[in-house]
């Protein structure tokens, strides 16, 4: 009976004693551990770049040679055309009615004579005049304050700068009449007619 007790007693003691080591070989070691850490770290690094590759190749690419080359010729032929509207003259005419005393004008023609035609068709009188016609630039018209009699007491300025219109017109209009004796046709804003001013391309 002793000597089975001896005998089991030491089969545990031998059971648990393989049972730490089989732990204690289990257990990685530091140098485990931190090539584990690497080799994670390397199948991460390796998922990114392959998820790059296939963004780059799912992505739109670019306008081809081609394409470019399309565009391009679209482009020099819209400005092509520009160019030819800027040098294409279209005209205003601007009249002025005696008896009611009413301006009117019409502008952007490729023909002067249906720019004066168009303006004499808004008069209400007779007593109707053209007062001026000028293409691809901007007129201001002033006349003193005590009212136009004839054509020689309107005067009309032209530049394709509108606020230099505005003040050669004006200072025509004061230099006969006086300053302060003279105004500006019904609206402050001058008169243009061309492509650059958006007046363009009436019939």
């Amino acid at each position: 009976m002793k000597q089975n007790i001896t005998h089991t007693a030491a089969g545990v003691l031998a059971a648990l004693l393989l049972c730490g080591a089989g732990a204690a070989w289990a257990q990685p070691t530091p140098a485990q551990i931190q090539q584990q850490e690497f080799q994670r770290q390397q199948n991460e690094l390796g998922m990114y770049y392959q998820q790059q590759q296939n963004n780059r190749r799912t992505a739109p690419s670019g306008p081809s040679a081609a394409e470019v080359r399309a565009w391009e010729r679209r482009e020099a032929q819209v400005q092509a055309e520009i160019a030819q509207l800027r040098r294409t003259p279209f005209y205003m005419a601007i009249a002025y009615d005696f008896d009611t005393r009413q301006s009117m004008w019409s502008g952007g023609y490729a023909s002067e004579r249906r720019a004066v035609e168009e303006a004499l068709r808004q008069c209400r009188s007779a007593n109707c005049r053209v007062i001026k016609t000028f293409a691809n630039t901007c007129a201001a018209v002033v006349e003193p304050d005590s009212r136009a009699k004839s054509a020689a007491d309107i005067f009309v300025a032209l530049d394709k700068n509108d606020r230099q219109a505005a003040a050669k017109a004006m200072h025509s209009c004061e230099a006969r009449h006086g300053a302060g004796n003279c105004s500006y046709w019904q609206v402050r804003k001058p008169l243009c007619t061309g492509y650059d001013y958006s007046i363009y391309g009436q019939r």
